[in-house]
């Protein structure tokens, strides 16, 4: 009997173990939900040099541009999940959560999208027509341009980018490909200041020394073209950057040049 009587509380002291925990971070969670809303914390992570979007900027997206102010607001009545949905709708932004805290803060923690390139819409001689265009990043995805910051990056053109759906096909996948490479390129993206594609993939590049125009060809194959290049340069150009004004590399084992 007494054995029976200390297994009993050996087995209501362990639960007092387990339920007093829960009940007190429910009770936690209730006096919280009570609270009212003190302030708005907004941190924009990312690219420290890129500021497509301020604090203010997000906040106008998260109260509908003061329509639906938070600060004072139960934080029980605060539907988390849509002031998500309200920030992300902007296509500036890639990721956003939404979280209380507890002194009572609405949290807001935002990642910008990171632009890979920017297209910029030119006349077939290559002259920009006007200030439209729009960004991608480094998953192909298109999204607009900022009125505030205009972001320093590769300015790509050409008719191959008007279909956003091409940066997804396997053809596609390799021009993106080429992007990132002249992205993280130390030599290259210095060198390269501009990328043309034409509506069948072929590949045009106007660079900073020399102000010469590479044909690259289509984008298979494109690091053994870079390499080629890079020798022609080293063993050609160094000396006298101006002395051609076409190079092309779009054939095999060859450099063709004018």
């Amino acid at each position: 009997m007494l054995r029976k009587f200390d297994y009993s509380w050996l087995l209501l002291k362990r639960s007092l173990w387990l339920i007093l925990p829960i009940a007190g971070i429910g009770m936690a969670e209730s006096k919280l939900g009570q609270q009212r809303c003190t302030n708005l914390v907004v941190s924009i992570q990312g690219d420290s040099g890129t500021r497509f979007l301020n604090q203010m900027d997000v906040q106008m997206l998260l109260t509908e541009n003061g329509g639906d102010p938070l600060i004072g607001a139960r934080l029980n009545d605060v539907a988390l999940h849509d002031l998500e949905n309200r920030v992300r709708r902007n296509k500036l932004i890639k990721k956003c959560q939404v979280f209380r805290d507890l002194k009572g803060n609405i949290v807001v923690e935002v990642e910008q999208e990171k632009p890979l390139a920017r297209w910029i819409n030119t006349s077939e001689n290559g002259e920009m027509r006007n200030t439209s265009g729009y960004y991608i990043n480094h998953e192909g995805v298109f999204f607009p341009l900022s009125e505030s910051y205009s972001a320093r990056t590769l300015l790509v053109s050409g008719a191959y980018f008007n279909n956003p759906q091409k940066l997804r096909s396997e053809k596609g996948a390799q021009v993106l490909e080429l992007l990132r490479f002249l992205n993280t390129d130390p030599f290259w993206k210095a060198q390269v200041t501009q990328l043309n594609v034409d509506k069948d993939g072929e590949i045009d590049l106007m660079t900073l020394l020399g102000d010469q125009r590479v044909e690259l060809g289509m984008a298979e194959d494109f690091e053994s073209k870079f390499k080629k290049l890079r020798i022609f340069y080293d063993k050609v150009l160094s000396s006298d950057w101006s002395r051609y004004k076409r190079i092309s590399v779009k054939f095999q084992d060859q450099i063709v040049c004018e």
